[in-house]
């Protein structure tokens, strides 16, 4: 009886085990995730054109951000929020989803839907920050002891959920904390969300809104700051209040 119940806790190890690989090997074969960093664009301080990765100079390594675009790739939007980044001193770098072939679309902003269940963007998302995590450790131009990870939109959820290993902080903009997970692996880690009041993107009308303050999980971290800005809408780096606290936030958790 003994045995039998030996070999059934093996075998449910196993399972388990194999279930919780499955979906990263299967991102894998689907997905080129080399391509989002080969494809990636780097804004550099006193540079006015963004580099390629291999084309990056600097006199000596410098904080970088790693800035996960929303799900209409890199737009105006992210190229704001890289450029405001930049002139304060960070290195941005911006990997491009939609370097991957067969990359396309899974929102529709007509109606403001963020998953057409077209791309596995729940694991496709975060294994891209991971991958640039795991690149950026290598690169002789990045500040090893100052790597930020921030993203917008479905951005922001690839920074919800993106291991946090080796990041001195995350920033999620326009992104609810609503799914699971999240922010993960180490609880100690410094976090700031940036929301509105009503997003158009994450509830409709007469629908209750919750915040990522108001997940269990984020009420559990010690170092989580939630910034809510008043009235409806989705994009943040606009609103001086948002940029304040990023700036704010990266000075007070650098090194």
């Amino acid at each position: 009886m003994a045995g039998a119940l030996i070999y059934i806790g093996c075998l449910l190890t196993l399972l388990l085990l194999s279930t919780a690989s499955f979906s990263q090997v299967d991102i894998s074969k689907k997905w080129d995730i080399s391509k989002t960093w080969d494809g990636a664009q780097v804004y550099v301080p006193g540079n006015w054109f963004t580099k390629a990765v291999n084309t990056v100079e600097v006199t000596q390594p410098m904080p970088v951000v790693i800035f996960m675009h929303g799900c209409g790739s890199i737009d105006q939007d992210t190229r704001q929020w890289a450029g405001f980044l930049k002139d304060n001193g960070y290195i941005v770098l911006l990997p491009d989803s939609y370097a991957m072939p067969d990359r396309v679309r899974n929102c529709d902003p007509r109606t403001s839907t963020t998953n057409l269940g077209k791309v596995p963007v729940n694991d496709l998302r975060p294994a891209e920050a991971d991958y640039a995590m795991s690149k950026i450790k290598a690169v002789s131009w990045v500040d090893k002891s100052n790597i930020f990870l921030m993203g917008h939109s479905e951005g922001g959820m690839a920074a919800y959920l993106t291991p946090e290993v080796g990041f001195k902080g995350i920033i999620i903009s326009g992104f609810v904390c609503s799914i699971r997970g999240g922010v993960r692996a180490k609880s100690d880690t410094p976090v700031l969300a940036l929301n509105w009041e009503r997003d158009p993107w994450f509830v409709k009308p007469n629908q209750e809104y919750k915040t990522c303050a108001d997940t269990p999980l984020w009420q559990k971290r010690s170092q989580a700051v939630e910034v809510i800005l008043p009235g409806q809408g989705h994009s943040t780096v606009s609103e001086q209040a948002a940029r304040d606290s990023v700036i704010k936030f990266l000075k007070r958790n650098i090194d």
